[in-house]
């Protein structure tokens, strides 16, 4: 691609990650969540794959490395959801109105829910364009 295009990508790419993580922090207090911030953090990723080649994009992403952090993140939201189910009449009081602490403990599930919609996406979309990639290289 051209050089232009790389260094805009470079530049927006940073930016879409933390207005993905910014949806999925206050998902509890405006619209938003994991799933529309796991979706805008994919994105990101979408777009370094269009904007760079098969070896720029591989020499930073793995299937292995995404695969575990989905994993790890799958976990954590299991962890967190049975550990509110244990101990929710303990934290209730921890819970102040209109500020971002507000949801208790939504905001780790909205964290680790946008990094497992996030993973489970980027996944999916680098097996398609790993599989453009190979019929590419075959045609040549």
């Amino acid at each position: 691609m051209d050089a232009i295009i790389k260094t805009t990508t470079r530049l927006l790419v940073p930016l879409i990650m933390v207005f993905g993580f910014y949806v999925s922090l206050h998902g509890h207090i405006s619209p938003g969540g994991g799933f529309p911030g796991g979706v805008i953090l994919a994105s990101a990723f979408l777009l370094l794959v269009i904007a760079f080649t098969e070896k720029e994009v591989e020499k930073h992403f793995s299937e292995i490395k995404i695969g575990d952090l989905k994993s790890v993140a799958s976990i954590a939201l299991l962890g967190i959801v049975l550990l509110e189910v244990i101990v929710r009449p303990d934290i209730l009081h921890l819970q102040t109105p209109l500020t971002l602490w507000s949801g208790g403990v939504t905001i780790f599930l909205n964290l680790f829910g946008a990094i497992v919609v996030a993973s489970g996406l980027v996944i999916i979309v680098y097996s398609l364009v790993k599989e453009e990639w190979k019929s590419k290289k075959s045609k040549w």
